[in-house]
């Protein structure tokens, strides 16, 4: 399988959410940015959001009044970066950004010559629900970049450690931007491997400037 058919094909561009605002002095519910999981119906209309806190919104719990709310796969899920407003236990969706999130595969299924860590910036990394959420500040202008997760294994010992690389080909876009792009890694495959509150996951990540640098974050 060629490599770009593991990995996700990356055009870097800044994922944009704006709300507009009214001059009256009227209460309204604040805006609030997360990632989540947004469920499609048979129709790949959006009817439901999941946050990585637990909670769900659906059915009459849930409104999506974003233009792109239509049109998308059928019965799917989706990663993104969601702006939404709760109001007496309803959130209503307001705009939203696919959050890029590939399954991470094993070193196997690549030659040496095919892992890339080119350098970026990881702005921001926390552990949330089940993936390792970021921010990543990358270096661009109009080539599309190559981003994937590279599954390292898991150490044994009193307490487990899973290492994940970020793998960044920058693909020879020139350095002329700065871009911030959301990357979010799947950890449902280590459900039964690991632990929570015991176990933990070393993000490894080449940082601009400072070369290889390990996040330790839960499990």
């Amino acid at each position: 399988m060629p490599l770009k058919a593991k990995l996700l094909y990356l055009l870097v561009a800044t994922a944009v959410m704006t709300a507009s605002c009214s001059d009256d002095h009227s209460w309204a519910p604040p805006y609030i940015t997360d990632f989540a999981e947004l469920t499609t119906d048979d129709s790949g209309a959006i009817v439901g959001m999941a946050l990585d806190n637990g909670k769900k919104f659906e059915r009459t719990k849930f409104v999506a009044k974003c233009a792109n709310a239509n049109g998308l796969v059928a019965d799917t899920v989706y990663r993104s970066i969601c702006l939404y407003t709760v109001q007496d236990n309803v959130a209503t969706l307001h705009s939203y950004s696919h959050a890029f999130a590939p399954e991470p595969i094993t070193p196997d299924m690549l030659a040496d010559d095919e892992i890339k860590t080119d350098p970026c910036v990881i702005q921001s990394i926390w552990r949330g629900g089940s993936y390792v959420n970021a921010l990543m500040l990358v270096q661009g202008k109009d080539q599309p970049h190559i981003v994937g997760f590279i599954d390292k294994g898991i150490a044994d010992g009193e307490y487990k450690t899973l290492t994940i690389v970020l793998y960044h080909d920058q693909n020879n876009d020139p350095e002329a931007f700065t871009r911030t792009i959301y990357i979010s890694c799947p950890l449902y495959s280590y459900e039964g491997q690991l632990h929570s509150e015991r176990d933990s996951i070393a993000f490894v990540v080449n940082q601009q400037d400072k070369g290889m640098t390990t996040f330790m974050l839960p499990y």
